[in-house]
């Protein structure tokens, strides 16, 4: 666990995790300094990769001095579907969120087929075998899975409305047909950096992605979440519509630029 005080004004505690695009060498990029007493809570940033108890981890930091950015109830706000769903409800797909895996005939009294099915924190990694649930019989496969599946098990099961986005050109392993869709970071209400989600295939713009981004400026308006992503997406039909929110100590870069990133949130903190 790296400790670094960045710029003389942030402090950010960090672990690599290997995942290059959530990974990133601050030594390299800031002057850092590297304290060995901490007196009050101090304001940090955790940089550790995902985490299993907030509450614990943010309770351990104030006890060495240091405050994450976000407290827990920021964290699940952020992170947390059914948090946050009720507050931006118009903007992303319909959603129920279920306490348990529900009957296929509970679906189709809400939905038409297909649907979208995640956790209430994530999906498992963009499979789309458990992702996008084509029909009644696809559905009973799949809730299978979703309880032997080591990343959706412990969630609670979300069933969205399934909204074609645009397809853009290229493939990604086991994952979803990627989309027009874009991951963008809030600092205290500020956009701090952005970019294209699915950082994997050959570069996508679109002429109108500035409307999705004040979209999900007004996500981050009414969420106010201290750090926080939003991933918005364009829509078949035209519309830009939010896809996910999280909390941004967690989440990957995806196509943004982490040094230009870090220095706009620098920008931002008094020393």
């Amino acid at each position: 666990m790296n400790i670094a005080r960045l710029e003389r004004k942030l402090l950010v505690v960090s672990q690599p995790v290997g995942v290059a695009s959530y990974d990133f060498n601050f030594e390299l990029n800031f002057a850092c300094e590297h304290p060995y007493r901490l007196d009050a809570e101090e304001p940090c940033v955790l940089r550790i990769g995902p985490i299993d108890d907030y509450p614990t981890v943010f309770a351990e930091n104030v006890a060495m001095g240091l405050r994450p950015v976000n407290a827990p109830q920021e964290h699940a706000l952020a992170s947390e579907l059914d948090k946050w769903y009720p507050v931006i409800e118009e903007f992303t797909p319909r959603t129920v969120v279920f306490d348990a895996l529900p009957d296929a005939s509970e679906i189709e009294a809400s939905f038409a087929w297909p649907v979208f099915m995640k956790g209430a924190r994530q999906t498992s990694k963009h499979n789309p075998d458990l992702a996008v649930i084509q029909s009644r019989a696809h559905y009973e496969v799949a809730a299978s899975k979703y309880r032997d599946d080591a990343i959706l098990h412990w969630q609670k099961p979300v069933i969205r409305e399934f909204i074609p986005l645009v397809p853009v050109a290229g493939y990604v392993p086991g994952k979803v047909q990627p989309s027009v869709e874009y991951r963008s970071f809030w600092w205290n209400g500020d956009c701090v950096g952005w970019g294209r989600y699915w950082h994997q295939v050959a570069s996508y713009e679109l002429a109108d992605a500035r409307a999705g981004l004040a979209l999900a400026q007004e996500a981050a308006s009414r969420l106010k979440v201290p750090f926080l992503v939003v991933d918005f997406a364009k829509a078949q039909d035209g519309r830009w519509i939010i896809i996910a929110c999280n909390d941004a100590q967690e989440s990957g870069y995806a196509a943004a630029n982490p040094l230009v990133l870090w220095r706009e949130i620098l920008a931002r903190v008094r020393p």
